[in-house]
């Protein structure tokens, strides 16, 4: 893992996305191009600082029986007939401690009724107990179909409204690109964004957008362009960070894997 911000090249996701974590964090993780990677590998980094984890969303993830690589986490996985008595729920927020305390990474989620090799958000009070009892909640809270880069449909994304920092995510494989072959929902962007392939200026458009990498987000703001891959990548990962500077939005490049 390489990662870099207009300082020059840090040592943890933290610190390149230059964020100061308050206490029982909830990050929410939109975008595009990399936001399951993100979070796997900011959960180990928080894990091994010794901070307790939850990943979890409120779209879809991969299972965990079906991830590769395999998530560093062990899983809670409900259904969508979770119907608790007290002395039940009480029960499974004493297993979410239990799991936090002893494997310090947890992936709480429900299963999709509709992809067994899905899952979605799980059942509020789980979801509401693990905002306290951990240290920090990784929440991905976007879905793309493996776009490399995105432009939110009118439901997206799915942001919880207690989000501390909202970091989106944009693949710069996308880069010199047809519009069509690397875009999420690209009938949904502005005309006047349009081209035919995607350059530096439309993805820091698109990441800087009300509409965009913007939409729906709560809390502090950062960018994370993934896949720099390359010297060529890391060159106009720098040009896009600063013309998001310009527009006031800070950002961290790098490659993850």
């Amino acid at each position: 893992m390489k990662l870099w911000n207009f300082k020059g090249q840090q040592n943890s996701i933290s610190e390149a996305l230059q964020v100061s974590l308050p206490e029982h964090a909830v990050i929410s993780v939109v975008g595009a191009g990399g936001k399951t990677s993100l979070i796997l590998a900011w959960a180990q980094e928080l894990a091994s600082n010794g901070l307790k984890v939850v990943i979890t969303t409120t779209t879809h993830m991969m299972h965990p029986e079906f991830a590769k690589p395999k998530y560093p986490a062990e899983a809670l996985i409900y259904y969508s007939d979770y119907s608790p008595s007290e002395s039940e729920l009480a029960d499974d927020f004493a297993q979410i401690d239990s799991l936090l305390e002893n494997e310090r990474i947890l992936m709480l989620a429900s299963g999709d009724t509709s992809n067994s090799h899905k899952v979605t958000s799980p059942p509020q009070e789980l979801l509401d107990y693990a905002c306290t009892a951990a240290d920090v909640v990784l929440i991905e809270a976007d879905g793309s179909r493996r776009m490399p880069l995105k432009w939110p449909k009118a439901h997206e994304p799915v942001v919880p409204k207690n989000t501390d920092i909202s970091i989106c995510v944009a693949g710069l494989s996308s880069l010199g690109r047809p519009l069509q072959d690397a875009l999420y929902n690209p009938e949904g962007l502005p005309q006047a964004m349009s081209r035919d392939t995607i350059d530096e200026a439309l993805v820091a458009a698109i990441v800087s957008s009300p509409d965009g990498g913007l939409k729906g987000t709560y809390g502090d703001y950062r960018v994370f362009l993934n896949q720099a891959d390359t010297k060529e990548l890391q060159e106009k990962a720098t040009h896009i960070q600063a013309l998001l500077a310009v527009r006031g939005i800070q950002s961290a490049c790098g490659t993850l894997f």
